[in-house]
């Protein structure tokens, strides 16, 4: 008997064995082309119009994605706080034009944002979703706390010299943002939200720069605390970038490090350090891995290469359940429709578990 989207996600997200292997892929989805009329400048100030953007992306699949990751821009809460960004083209991206934080003193100068207030578009975008009838879970995008205060509220320099000489403020800064981070969780929750997709590490001045000791006193530490907020599904994304990584940094993720996370399942870019068949040896019965397509290269390809690196990762980290097929990270909006439709066929083909 088939399961039900939401069935299938949670049965896979707490490391069992569902009917067949879960898939999702994700994007800047105002952005993309082939659905029009929708922007990634205005999803940002109003949560309606993100929420249909998402909402259409569901509709005009031709294979029903299991579970929806809902991006919005993830320096929202920078933007709150007085950081100035860009949008142009239409492209998912931005231009940061000016940071919060510049003085030590900055740190002092944040405020706990208020779901209710400040990020009520953010909060209505999940209350469209959870009141839209598409039968698929959803878990909604937002950053650690050392996360926005290098990429957004500060930038990785003032963040790094200002954490060296003057290490209070920025703790006082940290457990603002941290605190922002909760308080919305917990809103979003009630709202409807399935969970979170808790992105770390963001783009850059993390892995190569953080000691062990740091990892553990400061960034696991907020994260634990943030993701004390109860939900059905807590998915660690563990950002990199082509110059640093928790594996070339300290092994940390083939050393069993991200056992320490109170989430019940893992994402990375499998293909720049280690494969799902590797972490599912390491993290296999404890988290639930997902990733297996490469979201720089093959999800940007064709639909023949994408359906057999998706058959190659169903076959290495599938077999006793605990996997979601998925891309590495955020795909670019130049993807096409058909790309998005051979992830959903090849799991139809070949994500069947054999009885």
């Amino acid at each position: 008997m088939n399961q039900d989207r939401y069935e299938r996600v949670i049965t896979a997200a707490n490391n069992g064995t569902p009917d067949r292997v879960p898939w999702s892929v994700w994007a800047h989805y105002p952005a993309i082309p082939w659905l029009k009329y929708y922007s990634w400048e205005l999803a940002n100030r109003n949560g309606e119009h993100q929420a249909k953007a998402h909402l259409a992306l569901l509709q005009a699949l031709d294979y029903k994605m299991d579970l929806l990751k809902v991006t919005p821009f993830f320096r929202s809460m920078a933007y709150q706080w007085g950081s100035e960004f860009e949008f142009k083209n239409n492209d998912g991206k931005d231009t940061q034009k000016t940071i919060f934080v510049n003085e030590p003193e900055d740190w002092e100068k944040l405020w706990v944002l208020d779901p209710k207030k400040e990020l009520r578009e953010n909060l209505h975008c999940i209350q469209v979703l959870a009141d839209t009838p598409h039968g698929t879970p959803f878990i909604y995008s937002i950053s650690s706390a050392v996360t926005q205060a290098l990429q957004g509220v500060s930038n990785p320099e003032t963040f790094h010299q200002h954490l060296k000489e003057h290490p209070d403020a920025v703790m006082k800064g940290l457990e603002t943002i941290n605190e922002s981070n909760k308080e919305f969780m917990k809103a979003a929750v009630d709202a409807g939200c399935h969970g979170f997709f808790y992105g770390i590490a963001g783009r850059g001045g993390y892995w190569s720069r953080f000691t062990k000791q740091q990892l553990i006193d400061i960034t696991l530490k907020l994260d634990k605390d943030a993701l004390s907020v109860d939900s059905e599904l807590q998915m660690l994304h563990i950002c990199n970038t082509l110059d640093e990584n928790p594996e070339k940094n300290g092994k940390l993720m083939t050393s069993g490090w991200f056992n320490e996370y109170p989430v019940n399942i893992l994402n990375w870019w499998d293909h720049h350090f280690v494969s799902v068949g590797e972490a599912k040896k390491v993290y296999g019965g404890k988290k639930c891995v997902a990733g297996g397509l490469d979201h720089k290269k093959t999800l940007m390809s064709t639909p023949e290469a994408i359906m057999a690196e998706a058959k190659q990762a169903i076959m290495d980290a599938a077999d006793g359940g605990g996997f979601i097929l998925a891309g590495g990270c955020t795909v670019s909006h130049e993807a096409p429709l058909a790309n998005y439709n051979a992830v959903g066929k090849v799991v139809e083909l070949y994500g069947r578990y054999k009885k």
